[in-house]
């Protein structure tokens, strides 16, 4: 079989669209070796042989507010990305969530080039707000790949191209080796840790984590040894802007820091999903800027921030979001689950839940056939 030369252009804006990135094109590779990647994407992307235009930190922008004022910057990218679109000999484009800008883009380059086929992996949660962006979808995606079986059927009845792969993260934490991370980390087996993962922006690390460092000094977490998992696209010394005198910072395959504890604080998005798959218990942590707070109370539909609360149409896990970020909050949340037998139980129980409704392993891969066969 004559392999093709395929050239795709590919964006993540952020450090679990990286992750995902990264897998995607190395199954690409394994299907066809004579493929290019340009497009946007940060280290691990990179190390799969992307050429990126700019790199994923310079990306990390979430809030509305946030996002006006790097709107100078967000344009400049998107004319970078429209140069070479028009220049490149560009077989397909892939859009890995990030839909602020990911969706813009998508219009743009069907108006310079109409035929070109643009996939999505990854969707958007517009089932929970922004509905106004399925018109986007519509219009300018050939073919949505999603990663939540629900997802499948919220697009079939709107009359989108949809296919669903399962969950990547199957293939990363379903046999997770929590003994080798506690090895890997130099850590000490009979102790018991706590772990903060605050977020992958710097917006999140800010909002969040002075709340963390405040509740930690509750003798409650006297017992625990304390570890702090720092996104790999986070260029910030945290060492020097924060006291973390009695924290280890873990700065590389932070995910780790997240496997071996035996609770954690949680910043909202993929990091929550992770936790359950790693089976470790969490409060999830949410506060962003009061205009961009406001906006979001007011365009949200579903009830619950994070997730596996979402999958499981219940609270699940304890939410502290905006005013409820407080330091007296986490430690109440944290006692809860040590001090209440059934509480924990529930929790317990409800991550087996979610883990079965995920699909089966092989996603990135079913990905990759999906894009070669349709291009």
């Amino acid at each position: 079989m004559i392999e093709m030369n395929l050239n795709y252009f590919i964006i993540a804006g952020e450090a679990s669209g990286d992750m995902h990135g990264s897998h995607l094109m190395h199954e690409m590779k394994q299907l066809n070796s004579n493929i290019a990647f340009s497009g946007i994407g940060g280290n691990l992307m990179e190390k799969e042989g992307l050429d990126s235009l700019v790199h994923i930190d310079k990306m990390a922008i979430m809030g509305f507010w946030e996002v006006l004022k790097n709107f100078r910057f967000l344009k400049s990218i998107e004319k970078r990305v429209l140069d070479e679109i028009k220049k490149g000999d560009i077989n397909a484009v892939i859009l890995i969530d990030y839909p602020g800008f990911n969706l813009r883009i998508a219009k743009k380059i069907k108006q310079i080039k109409p035929s070109i086929r643009i996939f999505y992996y990854i969707s958007p949660q517009i089932w929970a707000w922004k509905e106004n962006r399925l018109d986007s979808i519509k219009k300018y995606i050939d073919k949505m790949i999603v990663i939540f079986d629900f997802e499948k059927a919220w697009y079939r009845e709107r009359g989108v191209d949809v296919e669903f792969v399962g969950h990547p993260f199957l293939d990363l934490y379903d046999c997770f080796d929590k003994t080798q991370a506690m090895l890997d980390l130099g850590l000490n087996p009979n102790k018991k840790y706590l772990t903060l993962f605050p977020g992958s922006r710097q917006q999140e690390i800010i909002n969040h984590l002075p709340h963390m460092l405040e509740a930690i000094k509750d003798d409650f977490f006297n017992d625990f040894e304390i570890l702090l998992g720092q996104a790999i696209t986070l260029k910030q010394d945290l060492q020097s802007s924060f006291h973390l005198n009695r924290i280890k910072v873990v700065a590389e395959n932070p995910e780790k820091a997240l496997a071996v504890a035996d609770f954690a604080w949680v910043g909202s998005g993929t990091s929550t999903l992770e936790s359950v798959l790693l089976n470790t218990p969490i409060v999830l942590v949410y506060k962003t800027s009061p205009f961009s707070w406001f906006l979001m109370q007011k365009m949200v539909k579903v009830e619950y921030a994070g997730m596996p609360n979402i999958i499981m149409n219940a609270r699940l896990v304890p939410e502290l979001l905006q005013k409820n970020l407080t330091s007296k909050n986490l430690i109440n949340e944290t006692k809860q689950f040590y001090q209440d037998t059934t509480y924990k139980t529930k929790i317990l129980d409800g991550y087996k839940k979610i883990r079965n409704s995920l699909g089966k392993k092989g996603a990135s891969k079913r990905t990759a056939e999906i894009i070669i066969n349709e291009t």
